[in-house]
């Protein structure tokens, strides 16, 4: 299988000149990396178009919804793609820049007017660059049957990034459901869910949660959160 991608030099010539308002040509700048047969994208092409549709309908300050139902799609229209795919992040700055763009500069839109926007696309950082931390954000609740669970949270950024993508709890989804859950319906503030996050991390040491059902995550939870509730 050959798949495309984009060198981090590349990346950053097209983005600027994208940001200036320019649309170039991406393929003559991509790499194809491996043999045999391309990878069919076509998935991702109409995902694209439905995340389009998401955030040209939306109406709120807070975005971070629409990222976690884009994240849903975008998982799912990468169901077929192997691993070591995922793992490429030149294969990540390719589909940001030729299908992604628009969606990451309206989710970036602050930080693409100060001319922050290579965070968002160079994919040198998961828990930053837009497609990757959607990614793992649907991987983390296995977001192609919870699709609900991506974006039930409101003004929730930090709270995927810091306690969920960037730790352990990721790597659980029926630890991950029950935390998402438990935020939705008994929203702790910062401070408190950051403990939560903490005591969550300790039990690693004592527990196996990659083997927990839900029942048993919703259990644990349940036990840490009275401890941390104001």
């Amino acid at each position: 299988m050959r798949y495309p991608t984009l060198t981090s030099a590349a990346c950053a010539r097209l983005a600027k000149q994208m940001l200036e308002g320019e649309r170039p040509s991406i393929e003559p700048h991509v790499t194809w990396v491996g043999h045999g047969a391309d990878l069919d994208l076509t998935t991702v092409e109409i995902a694209a178009l439905e995340i389009c549709d998401l955030y040209e309908a939306w109406d709120s300050k807070d975005l971070d919804p629409v990222e976690g139902k884009a994240s849903c799609l975008l998982f799912e229209a990468l169901a077929h793609v192997p691993n070591q795919v995922l793992d490429d992040k030149g294969f990540w700055r390719y589909l940001s820049l030729e299908f992604f763009w628009d969606f990451i500069a309206w989710r970036e839109r602050e930080a693409f007017s100060r001319g922050n926007h290579l965070t968002y696309v160079s994919a040198e950082k998961n828990t930053e660059a837009v497609l990757p931390r959607m990614y793992l954000r649907a991987r983390a609740v296995e977001g192609d049957v919870y699709r609900d669970l991506p974006s039930a949270l409101t003004e929730s950024v930090d709270f995927w990034r810091s306690h969920v993508i960037r730790v352990q709890i990721g790597t659980a989804p029926p630890l991950a459901r029950a935390f998402v859950i438990k935020q939705r319906d008994e929203r702790l503030k910062t401070d408190p869910v950051r403990e939560v996050a903490k005591a969550l991390h300790r039990t690693w040491s004592n527990i196996v949660p990659h083997v927990y059902e839900d029942d048993e995550a919703r259990a644990l939870i349940d036990e840490i959160w009275d401890e941390y509730r104001e």
